[in-house]
């Protein structure tokens, strides 16, 4: 059973955050309409370098519409909401709900800003720091992926509802595709993937479009090395594709096999070594990669 505020109708929050899901995925694919060149694309986006990563003129766009619609859609209902674009003023905020709104209204700027598609929108709600409703949307797959308490994850096109064919698997590394970031390749994490010795190692760009890469069965495990005071994922970037991942019965922990906690501090960072897999050997995967770092003394 889902765990929902009681003033909230599980059926109507459905029906809100669908139409959420399909409206910010149409404003995203909008972006690039009638536009010419990539220079002009890039024009329109109005982007804005910060050290953590690029930021457009599309991530404040939808950070604002899903915050203001769902406060629009149950103005009486108690809960917060974080989102990356406005965390500076969240750093400061002091949460008083037990339930709390956690947005990346963006999460994959550089392929969107490289008309890629593999960008997501990642919305979870949260009760007491645990997800218990998310949602994904894929723009350029035009899907929807929902995880909900109690029932599961699914995906969902304009037209119908899609089983997850794929089954969690048992196999062992060098059958493996694993998926990692584009942009945050080094060199100990290159060592740790050539002494694991995959199959496949495939670099991909939002987390939320890697997990449902993985749902699908377009790879297998999804790797995440962070280096000590080094940029790392954050809580916006990590609760919605976990929970979508292990609504459908995978994992997603620490290296150690161990589960993740969000909300811990104000710097909401997921550092280190993070794994998600749909394998029935996760645990011996990641007994794998936590013995590689100790033996040769990666930094974690």
């Amino acid at each position: 059973m889902i765990r929902l505020p009681k003033d909230v109708n599980l059926s109507e929050l459905l029906k809100i955050i669908r139409r959420l899901g399909w409206d910010v995925s149409e404003i995203l694919r909008s972006y690039n309409q009638n536009i010419k060149n990539t220079q002009e694309f890039q024009k329109k986006l109005k982007i804005i370098n910060h050290k953590t990563g690029p930021v457009t003129a599309a991530d404040i766009e939808i950070s604002n519409l899903i915050k203001n619609r769902i406060k629009e859609s149950f103005p009486t209902t108690d809960w917060d909401f974080l989102s990356e674009e406005d965390i500076k003023d969240h750093r400061k905020k002091k949460f008083t709900s037990k339930w709390l709104w956690l947005i990346d209204p963006l999460d994959g700027t550089r392929d969107f800003i490289g008309q890629t598609g593999e960008y997501a929108v990642h919305i979870a709600l949260l009760y007491e720091k645990v997800p218990t409703l998310s949602i994904v949307p894929i723009p350029s797959l035009d899907q929807l992926w929902i995880y909900q308490e109690g029932k599961g994850t699914w995906c969902e096109s304009q037209e119908k509802v899609f089983e997850i064919s794929n089954k969690p698997i048992i196999r062992s590394l060098d059958q493996l595709t694993i998926l990692t970031s584009k942009s945050h390749m080094h060199s100990e994490f290159k060592m740790l993937l050539e002494k694991l010795k995959p199959k496949e190692v495939i670099g991909m760009g939002s987390v939320g479009y890697k997990i449902n890469s993985i749902l699908k069965g377009f790879g297998d495990v999804y790797i995440s090395y962070s280096l000590p005071n080094k940029s790392c994922p954050k809580d916006w970037d990590i609760v919605a594709p976990l929970s979508l991942i292990k609504g459908a019965g995978g994992k997603f922990t620490d290296m150690y096999g161990k589960e993740l906690s969000f909300m811990q501090n104000n710097s909401f960072e997921q550092g280190g070594i993070l794994v998600a897999s749909f394998n029935q050997n996760h645990q011996d995967i990641c007994n794998q990669i936590s013995n590689i770092v100790k033996i040769n003394s990666l930094h974690v």
